[in-house]
């Protein structure tokens, strides 16, 4: 993970000098737990891994972006229709969760199966 950490208690987040609640997922064995929680202005936000590579950005429960990033901090968005342009504090979120964090996790057969491979 680009950031280094997924421990909340030592992550700090703030847009346009404003301070935002950042609650990251373990990171563990299921795509869910990759996931990434962010509160701020009253809005809930999280970047949800969806495909090996990809995330989706949610806002209010409603999907607004996809975010894909090559480990490099090169961060993709593909905003949805109804939101482009993004509002800035919506962009400002998004790039910065997907590059912080990556986007995509493996599913969790998957990484079962690796876990077992290494054991043999």
């Amino acid at each position: 993970m680009p950031v280094g950490t997924r421990d909340g208690g030592y992550l700090r987040l703030t847009v346009d000098g404003r301070p935002a609640h950042l609650a990251p997922g373990k990171g563990r064995l299921t795509r869910r737990s990759h996931r990434v929680q962010v509160i701020y202005g009253g809005a809930v936000y999280r970047l949800l891994p969806d495909s090996p590579n990809g995330s989706r950005l949610v806002k209010e429960g409603r999907r607004i972006a996809d975010f894909s990033s090559d480990g490099t901090g090169h961060v993709w968005a593909d905003w949805h229709p109804d939101v482009t342009p993004p509002l800035r504090e919506d962009a400002a979120i998004g790039y910065t969760l997907a590059a912080a964090f990556g986007t995509g996790a493996e599913p969790t057969w998957r990484l079962l199966l690796q876990a077992a491979l290494d054991l043999v």
